[in-house]
């Protein structure tokens, strides 16, 4: 699979090696000359690796990068990038390092250009997110959507098993929502069907073959063809092809419920964020499908499953997915604790009305539900 997408104001190369071949491309059709070049300190090699090409270009680095982008990170980024006068922003990582990016553009006013090595899909959004004094903070800006993205498979192919699932299901949360998110309309309902198919598609492969990591991400760029082990290529393009719509459709149709309870938990408790969403997701999809049943059918359409909530729990276990907060982190003395907060918040967009009973039955079903 190889292709360009171009939308206003986002362009998408999409394909095998496309952080070798496209990227320094990519640098100069935005005109970037003084670049900054933001990644978490365990993806550097990569980095510096791939921005071989064009090292002379980059004026500064920063690899401070930390889960949540933390409010005193993100404006430290800002420092470096105003020091260095970078004219340009380069992230290379996951939802954190892009994230710590769009902070450094909503401030400064450069564009970005992402490198994404899991399936987030912040890169795809103008949604920008920090957290301050336990609380995530999140608001809209076009200044922090990603210019250009380069999308390469041999990348997130390199992902532990378990980050991929949980990644890829944060990826099918975004989806999943989008039917019922205040700005759902037909079109971003018909991409998150064929995202869905493609994360599903993608996710069963995983759990049937198993994913064995590559000796580092510097060798599949060597190896355009490296892949997971006895797992097929186009697994890992399915998946990273399902996290580009998704990510797509969350820009168009925005938040509810679900998304809110993840925000709030990972803010106050700094659970993982991936993992979060993973085990939020089926509990909000059982509280919302009496109301929307016409969604959840096409839910389990694009899982290939009879029933949307029964269809999501045996994909979850062919993967080995997260099930329960208590799994991820969160401890018992913390739940009350954690339905007051997100309690704190309503009312949230929801189709099925929500208040304080219904943020206990999901959180209490979250954090214990095990079946």
């Amino acid at each position: 699979m190889q292709f360009s997408f171009e939308t206003s104001p986002a362009r998408v190369v999409f394909g095998r090696g496309t952080v070798r071949t496209a990227l320094p491309e990519e640098v100069e059709r935005l005109g970037i000359q003084r670049l900054l070049v933001v990644s978490a300190r365990a993806l550097e090699p990569l980095a510096r690796e791939v921005t071989g090409p064009f090292a002379d270009a980059v004026v500064a680095w920063f690899t401070k990068v930390e889960q949540h982008v933390p409010a005193d990170v993100a404006e430290q980024a800002v420092v470096v990038a105003r020091r260095a006068r970078a004219d340009g922003v380069l992230s290379i990582g996951g939802g954190s390092t892009t994230g710590t990016a769009k902070i450094v553009a909503r401030e400064t006013g450069i564009p970005i250009l992402a490198v994404p090595t899991t399936y987030a899909g912040s890169e795809m959004t103008p949604v920008w997110g920090l957290t301050r004094s336990g609380h995530k903070e999140t608001g809209t800006d076009p200044a922090v959507q990603p210019r250009t993205v380069v999308l390469d498979p041999n990348l997130t192919d390199q992902l532990p098993r378990r980050l991929a699932v949980s990644s890829a299901l944060n990826a099918l949360a975004h989806v999943v929502e989008a039917h019922w998110a205040p700005r759902a309309n037909p079109v971003s309902s018909a991409l998150a069907d064929e995202a869905t198919t493609a994360l599903a598609t993608g996710l069963r492969a995983i759990g049937r073959e198993g994913l064995q990591r590559a000796a580092s991400p510097e060798a599949s760029l060597r190896d355009p063809v490296a892949t997971w082990a006895g797992t097929p290529a186009a697994a890992g393009e399915q998946l990273l092809y399902g996290a580009f719509l998704a990510g797509g459709t969350y820009a168009v149709t925005g938040a509810g419920l679900h998304h809110k309870i993840c925000h709030v938990l990972g803010g106050a408790f700094n659970l993982p964020h991936a993992a979060t969403h993973a085990v939020v997701l089926p509990n909000v999809l059982a509280l919302n499908l009496p109301a929307v049943p016409v969604v959840g059918e096409r839910i389990a359409h694009a899982l290939g499953a009879e029933e949307a909530v029964s269809g999501m729990r045996r994909l979850y276990a062919e993967v080995g997915a997260p099930r329960t907060l208590a799994q991820i982190g969160l401890r018992p003395d913390q739940l009350e604790e954690a339905i007051d907060r997100v309690s704190a918040e309503l009312p949230i967009a929801n189709p099925r009305p929500v208040g304080t009973a219904e943020v206990r039955a999901v959180l209490t079903a979250a954090f214990g539900e095990v079946a």
